[in-house]
């Protein structure tokens, strides 16, 4: 991907972004003023799941010291109580642009 995508985030898991081992970078952007939650699978609940607040990102970026350690599965999103704009981005091995 070269450029971010929106994601509407809905009350049940909402895929966010695909597995993929090309991945060196990813950025999920909450852009609502609504908390989300994201995890690994469909099993994602607002009790489990890492909260992302509203209007705010997390970035992971995989290094030579984390590679084998860099998760580069599917992320979902669940947002507690309506829908919620979500942007992503997600920079692949020799990608340019």
């Amino acid at each position: 991907m070269s450029a971010p995508k929106a994601v509407s985030v809905t009350t049940s898991a909402t895929l966010l972004i695909a597995a993929n081992e090309s991945r060196v970078y990813l950025e999920i952007v909450n852009m609502d003023s609504a908390v989300i939650f994201i995890g690994e699978d469909t099993t994602l609940t607002t009790a489990n799941g890492i909260e992302l607040a509203a209007t705010t990102a997390r970035t992971w970026t995989r290094t030579e010291e984390n590679t084998k350690y860099f998760y580069t599965g599917a992320i979902y999103a669940r947002d507690a109580s309506g829908t919620s704009d979500v942007r992503v981005w997600e920079r692949l091995i020799n990608q340019n642009g």
